[in-house]
């Protein structure tokens, strides 16, 4: 068995002569952010209902996304991006799952029909790996360019309609710029 010893590109860009420094939020340091909403789940809401909780800048890097719900008595939700709804730049002004850009980017199928406790759901789904973390939130959702501005995290009933509902969700965003 061999003994390894494996530096990141992030120690290897700070230990070259001369040191690379590491952009700020992609391997270099960069003060953190945090952004949280809430909102109560409508009783016998159908697949493709939205629930619009966060709106985060379209070049941050994100770097965790938690999420909770009450017990909403049967009902799966997904985390997505979506084009936020400030109407700047010709966005959209109200919400359509067309202008959703990953209506499951970040998680989708989550059940909450029982109570769901603060979940990092970037981590957990394994869509949002690492690599995803040091990328500008726009890139990370596989655009092709900055479309400026902000996007929303929605929840999105997906797959299983809500029954009793009533409960609230919330979502809480941590990123840099």
């Amino acid at each position: 068995m061999t003994v390894n010893h494996t530096k990141s590109t992030f120690i290897t860009n700070l230990d070259a002569s001369p040191a690379v420094i590491n952009t700020a939020g992609e391997g270099g340091p960069a003060p953190a952010k945090t952004v949280e909403g809430y909102a109560t789940v409508v009783a016998a809401d159908a697949v493709g209902g939205t629930y619009q909780l966060l709106r985060v800048p379209s070049n941050c890097k994100l770097k965790a996304l938690t999420f909770e719900s009450a017990a909403q008595g049967a009902g799966a939700l997904s985390l997505g991006l979506y084009y936020s709804t400030d109407g700047e730049g010709g966005k959209p002004t109200s919400l359509l799952l067309a202008n959703a850009i990953n209506s499951t980017l970040f998680a989708s199928q989550i059940n909450c029909a029982s109570a769901v406790g603060v979940t990092d759901e970037i981590n957990q789904a394994g869509t949002f790996p690492m690599s995803k973390r040091v990328q500008p939130l726009w890139q990370a959702a596989g655009l092709s360019s900055d479309p400026g501005g902000n996007f929303d995290i929605v929840a999105t009933v997906d797959t299983t309609a809500i029954t009793t509902g009533t409960g609230v969700i919330a979502a809480r965003a941590t990123f840099t710029d």
